[in-house]
């Protein structure tokens, strides 16, 4: 951007000279009579006369303010080409994986983002960085400007892929204006967080203007798609655990599309113990009790049939990270609790803990209101996140209330465990944050629960069902694809 006026500006890495021509002359000011040579071979060998040195101060889709002297010429109206003078100058390098040029001026990083053009349209995946500073409030869904290399009005696809904490970026379709797009960032945490200027976010490609595009004409052509997910990871691979998805669609090319987006996505299913690492945001359970004392409730005594139970539980967790060794004044009895299939439960009766915790009152989905947003929806994908709870820590100052008392000692916890009266809200207000901008329109969820739906065919189905698991995915949450 030159005087608020966007201008294209070539890079030619075959060009000794930094040239521009004479209608460029307005936007700069001269500098000198005297240049580098008289004259540049044009076009067709041509010859065309230098009449002097211009200096131009741009402006990059960054907001860097970048100076550059060129050479004028005659009989080149328009044209404004960047020279190998300048990048050598600069010591700049090309990177054509990220399609930028980049160096250092002053201490500070300088990035130009430019795009190429060859016999395939011009298609090229570019990298993707903040365009200044953008400050984003708790739990909400805020728009960030993003640099785009390509024209404006070009449409393209985002697809994030680098870690931002506790902020998820989802696969986007966008458009491109004066170098930039917009896309949607949702802060999970309880806390405001920052995106810093020049941040890399991910990737853009661009699309061809005959596709089909979900907001457009409701539904993903399947080729556009295809490639789309190629661009996310493997889809070739079956998963292990394949055969225990449960997929309703007969129609051959609909059951392939999910077992591709299924494969995309591997690493949420991938995790093969039963306690999946914590989430990547920044989530801890509270325990407020106020002014209230420590309490140690007496052990009960169990069969030994039951002691093997609960030794083997307690074996599984330490090992899994869930609990860790007390040495509090708290601690509360463990409870087995035999389920219909005859399945025996673990847990701790936190009875006593729960009538003295200060309530934290969160609205769940009421059926009716559930019910409602699923009316005229004609394909659904149901969602279990694998030990959901496990997944968030419990604040570090409150892990001693959640003790419990065995024969061989005592523990505590270090993952959110059941039982708790507010876990339910933490847990909900969780994925509410996460799913922030997709519930109710594309999914429902209920604590560990979601169901993904869809007023269309399996192409939107699946590129609304990919959007759902890319926000899953940068949670760092897991799925138990058997129940899905």
């Amino acid at each position: 951007m030159i005087e608020g006026t966007v201008r294209s500006v070539k890079l030619d890495s075959c060009a000794r000279y930094t040239v521009a021509g004479t209608d460029w002359m307005e936007y700069g000011s001269k500098v000198s009579n005297e240049a580098p040579v008289d004259y540049v071979e044009g076009i067709g060998g041509f010859l065309l006369d230098v009449v002097g040195v211009w200096r131009f101060r741009f402006r990059s889709v960054f907001g860097e303010l970048i100076v550059v002297d060129a050479c004028i010429v005659k009989g080149c109206t328009d044209e404004f080409l960047l020279g190998v003078d300048f990048l050598k100058n600069k010591g700049a390098n090309m990177d054509f994986r990220r399609n930028e040029v980049r160096y250092r001026d002053n201490g500070r990083a300088v990035v130009i983002p430019f795009r190429t053009h060859d016999n395939s349209g011009g298609r090229r995946v570019a990298a993707v960085r903040m365009v200044g500073t953008t400050h984003l409030a708790a739990r909400a869904v805020t728009p960030v400007q993003v640099s785009v290399t390509a024209k404006d009005g070009k449409r393209g696809v985002f697809v994030p892929t680098y870690s931002t904490g506790s902020v998820l970026l989802a696969a986007t379709v966008t458009a491109a204006q004066g170098g930039r797009a917009w896309v949607p960032a949702v802060n999970a945490n309880g806390a405001p967080a920052r995106l810093p200027n020049k941040k890399e976010l991910g990737t853009w490609s661009p699309v061809d203007d005959d596709m089909t595009v979900l907001s457009m004409n409701k539904a993903m052509s399947r080729e556009r798609l295809d490639e789309w997910l190629k661009e996310l990871g493997d889809d070739e691979t079956p998963l292990d655990n394949e055969e225990d998805v449960h997929i309703g669609v007969e129609e051959p090319h609909g059951r392939n599309l999910v077992k591709k987006l299924l494969r995309v996505y591997r690493k949420l299913s991938m995790n093969a113990s039963d306690c999946p690492p914590a989430t990547a945001l920044n989530i801890n359970h509270h325990i407020d009790t106020g002014d209230t004392a420590p309490m140690m409730q007496k052990r009960r005594r169990h069969a030994q049939t039951e002691d093997r139970i609960i030794e083997e539980n307690v074996e599984k967790m330490l090992t899994a990270g869930v609990i860790e060794e007390g040495d509090g004044a708290w601690g509360f009895p463990v409870l087995l609790v035999r389920k219909k299939d005859g399945e025996v439960r673990f847990c701790i009766d936190y009875r006593a803990l729960n009538k003295v915790t200060k309530k934290d009152v969160y609205p769940l989905p009421r059926i009716d209101e559930t019910l409602e947003a699923l009316g005229g929806a004609l394909l659904f994908s149901t969602l279990d996140l694998k030990a959901g709870y496990w997944q968030i820590l419990v604040a570090a100052v409150d892990r001693d209330k959640t003790a419990f008392t065995t024969k061989k000692g005592l523990f505590r916890f270090i993952r959110m465990p059941f039982g708790l009266t507010n876990a339910p809200s933490t847990f909900q207000r969780m994925m509410n944050s996460v799913l922030r901008g997709l519930a109710w329109s594309t999914c429902l969820v209920y604590l560990d629960d979601m169901v993904v739906f869809t007023r269309g065919g399996i192409e939107r189905h699946v590129l609304e069902l990919a959007t759902v698991l890319e926000r899953l995915a940068s949670a760092g949450l897991t799925l138990k694809l058997k129940k899905c």
